[in-house]
């Protein structure tokens, strides 16, 4: 465990829950539990090293936030097993151990006293925080006069001042003006090289891609994965589009453009993984399937399929027509209801979100091909998916595959 910073096993936590303020001073002049328990931790298992730099991830109301309480020691865990090897500073709320009335400079004091540290420390730090802050000319007014950023910018330059052996930071860079924001990333870039552990919470995917190796992907308070952090922040980025996509799908079912001629008509398309689940969002060389539900009137032979893949900006990115480069026969399709599926074994899109197209013609008679001006029946732009790199992002049309060759 030497080599071990933090160290999580089966850890719970539990919130009392009442649904009316009069049931807690019922339940203390009485016996009986008023409360619900709401479960906000399950089963949190994880270790750190020392001088990791790991950055949780996770929707809005995932635990991530009460995790980090947990690991700074200013909320008690339920049960489970929680040890921390060294000294922490930790940035969890704007203000957090600075009481308004006091002037910034006594707040500093104050605040490095709650992190530990002896007003010695702090003293002899006093000047170098200010001077980090950029508040020497309102160091001395109550901190209650401070605008939001100005606030941040002294809780973090006193925060970043104690050189712990573990920096614990919940967004406390979501305010604050953009020139002081990019100093505080390079201060934080500086505690990542130092050898200092590292937790860090963002929803700025991008910015845990630039500080952090490690990642941890939380939802509804169980780690989902934990790892390498361009591969974790991938997985999440995927999942928030597929969810995007499939909110987008319901709240509007006659999205695109849909022709229907001469007793032909396409009524639904879905999009497949390879366990044969019906999802929005694909990592790049996956396999994908398109289901496409027909109901024609009459009798069709041997339709002819295009499929395309227009990027949601507006550039058609690709197409795929059934008849080439080889004639494919997809069989003889008769009244009523019928389903086709196409196959890709291995998706070469670029990271981005794509609309699906469909359009169905009728055989092709030799060498014509004017009559694919005239679809028989189409769907444009039904479904949307998304599509991403596991590795680092990267904004081009495809992905082409490149062998490295040793002369």
């Amino acid at each position: 465990m030497k080599d071990i910073a933090i160290h999580v096993e089966h850890l719970y936590k539990d919130y009392k829950v009442y649904d009316e303020p009069i049931y807690i001073l019922k339940e203390l002049l009485g016996k009986k539990k008023y409360f619900r328990t709401k479960p906000i931790l399950k089963d949190i298992s994880f270790d750190i090293a020392k001088g990791e730099v790991v950055g949780i991830v996770g929707k809005n109301g995932a635990g991530k936030s009460t995790l980090l309480k947990i690991l700074a020691g200013t909320l008690d865990k339920t049960s489970g097993i929680v040890e921390v090897n060294g000294d922490i500073s930790a940035i969890l709320e704007l203000g957090t151990g600075f009481h308004p009335e006091y002037s910034g400079r006594e707040n500093i004091i104050m605040g490095g006293m709650c992190q530990g540290r002896t007003r010695r420390e702090m003293e002899e730090k006093l000047e170098e925080i200010i001077e980090f802050s950029e508040l020497k000319s309102v160091i001395d007014e109550p901190f209650k006069t401070y605008s939001s950023g100005m606030q941040a910018r002294l809780t973090f330059s006193t925060a970043i001042s104690v050189e712990p052996d573990i920096f614990i930071v919940d967004e406390a860079l979501a305010a604050g003006d953009a020139m002081f924001v990019s100093k505080c990333l390079r201060k934080m870039k500086e505690i990542c090289e130092s050898g200092a552990t590292v937790l860090f919470v963002s929803h700025s995917i991008d910015l845990v891609r630039r500080l952090c190796n490690k990642a941890i992907y939380i939802d509804e308070g169980r780690i989902i994965n934990h790892g390498e952090v361009t591969e974790i922040c991938a997985e999440y980025e995927l999942v928030c589009m597929g969810q995007e996509a499939f909110t987008r799908k319901e709240q509007s079912q006659s999205r695109g453009k849909k022709i229907s001629n001469l007793g032909y008509s396409i009524e639904d398309i879905k999009i497949f993984n390879k366990e044969g689940n019906e999802s929005f969002s694909f990592f790049q060389h996956e396999e994908l399937v398109i289901e496409v539900t027909l109901n024609n009137t009459m009798a069709i032979n041997n339709p002819i399929f295009l499929i395309k893949f227009m990027r949601t900006d507006g550039i058609l990115v690709t197409s795929w027509m059934s008849s080439e480069p080889d004639y494919i026969p997809t069989g003889k399709y008769l009244n009523g209801e019928s389903k086709v599926k196409f196959r890709i074994k291995d998706i070469m899109l670029g990271d981005g979100q794509y609309y699906i197209s469909v359009y169905m013609f009728a055989d092709r008679h030799g060498s014509d091909t004017a009559f694919y001006a005239d679809p028989l029946c189409l769907w444009d732009n039904v479904v949307e998916i998304g599509i991403r790199r596991k590795c680092r992002p990267l904004s081009t049309f495809f992905d082409q595959p490149v062998e490295f060759a040793r002369e």
